[in-house]
């Protein structure tokens, strides 16, 4: 397909039944993900309606029109254990709806299911991984936002006012959400997450968000904004 069609670009990477990535980015200002590239996975999902390109525009610059001249599916027996990564791109809707509910009438597909043993090689292969590791730069931010709303039930200044949460309502399972994340993620990155946001919970109080941490453990702490 040609690269001035594509409108949605999906992302998946999975080891057996276990999600570890999933994102969307559309062209229309749509971004969701659930997961942050490891496992255990992370089942906090969310989704924004950002109402502009910018994400889009900047994986799009990772993707060369040869990229999608040339899609792949790559299967092979699985020996003890698989991996799956996956790469989609779609575009032309025959709805005239450009988000969830499109019908794509264009796409191209690069898909790899291995087994966890593989000595398969493959330039794609090493491109949907790199491209996986982009998206997640892209939308770590504010991931990270949808992961404090869905924990502390507090909005981040930076989130799309029409933004949508899922997460599972067992606070045990919440709580090991909360524990895989955080063990995930670039623990440097954090304040830079937050940086210049505030965080507003149901009622309306507006908060900083602060980080202390070591080599062994990570808190953070609401702090009041004072408003006069």
């Amino acid at each position: 397909m040609n690269k001035s069609d594509v409108e949605q670009v999906m992302i998946s990477v999975k080891s057996g039944k276990e999600e570890a990535l999933s994102i969307k980015i559309y062209k229309n200002g749509i971004i969701a993900r659930r997961g942050s590239g490891g496992l255990p996975g992370v089942k906090i999902s969310g989704m924004s309606f950002t109402e502009n390109s910018l994400y889009f525009d900047k994986l799009m610059q990772s993707v060369s029109q040869q990229i999608l001249d040339d899609g792949i599916n790559h299967e092979e027996k699985i020996l003890s254990g698989s991996l799956e990564y996956i790469a989609a791109f779609y575009g032309v809707s025959k709805n005239e709806d450009h988000g969830e509910r499109a019908e794509w009438a264009e796409s191209t597909v690069i898909r790899f299911f291995m087994d966890e043993g593989t000595t398969f090689r493959h330039n794609l292969l090493g491109f949907v991984d790199g491209l996986a590791i982009e998206a997640m730069k892209l939308t770590d931010s504010w991931y990270f936002d949808i992961v404090m709303l869905a924990l502390e039930n507090r909005k981040s200044s930076e989130l799309p006012e029409q933004t949508i949460v899922s997460a599972t309502d067992k606070e045990e399972d919440l709580e090991k959400d909360f524990q895989n994340y955080f063990q995930q993620v670039n623990k440097k990155e954090l304040p830079v997450f937050a940086k210049d946001k505030t965080y507003a919970d149901g009622e309306g109080n507006v908060s900083h968000l602060s980080f202390e941490s070591d080599e062994a453990s990570l808190t953070y702490k609401f702090d009041p904004v004072v408003q006069f």
